[in-house]
């Protein structure tokens, strides 16, 4: 008597790979980057919108600065009365609001601002020849103060260069 040979088809194999594959993209999407991903995100985001209104500020020709505070920041533009106000664009692109659990701490010319009592006036000005003020934004986590913690910081110089990167000790 001849027993059938045991085992798996390859079709078989296939299906259970692809099963395998699609199950495991899922709980990838689901799970996220993590909170190192998180700041990441904010500091590329925050970077993203300095050389937009950098770029911005060069071909209009007007002054441009960024008003930072403890619940995030917005972008503003100097009017020809002198007075400091929300460009026209869309509301995404001038302000924005950090979520609650990140916080942000500010630099700038090397000395630490203030960001409670920030007034109406920015503390970063994007000139229209390109440059700007020195500055650099540290992002973390409020509640989390230890010297391991993720930090991730925006920093720009006087020439307009912006870099990004995580804080490393």
């Amino acid at each position: 008597m001849i027993t059938p040979p045991r085992g798996f088809t390859l079709l078989e194999i296939m299906v259970v790979l692809v099963l395998v594959g699609i199950i495991t993209s899922f709980a990838l999407l689901s799970v996220g980057g993590g909170p190192r991903e998180r700041l990441a995100e904010e500091g590329r985001r925050l970077a993203a919108l300095v050389e937009l209104h950098q770029q911005e500020a060069i071909l209009s020709g007007e002054l441009r600065g960024i008003q930072f505070s403890r619940a995030g920041y917005a972008l503003l533009s100097l009017s020809e009365k002198g007075e400091w106000q929300s460009p026209a664009a869309a509301d995404t692109l001038i302000r924005h609001a950090l979520p609650e659990d990140i916080a942000l701490s500010l630099w700038v010319e090397d000395r630490a601002v203030d960001l409670k009592n920030t007034g109406k006036l920015p503390q970063v000005v994007l000139l229209n020849s390109g440059e700007i003020t020195e500055f650099v934004a540290v992002f973390d986590f409020a509640d989390d103060r230890s010297p391991n913690a993720p930090r991730y910081r925006v920093a720009g110089d006087a020439m307009g260069r912006l870099t990004t990167g995580e804080v490393v000790r």
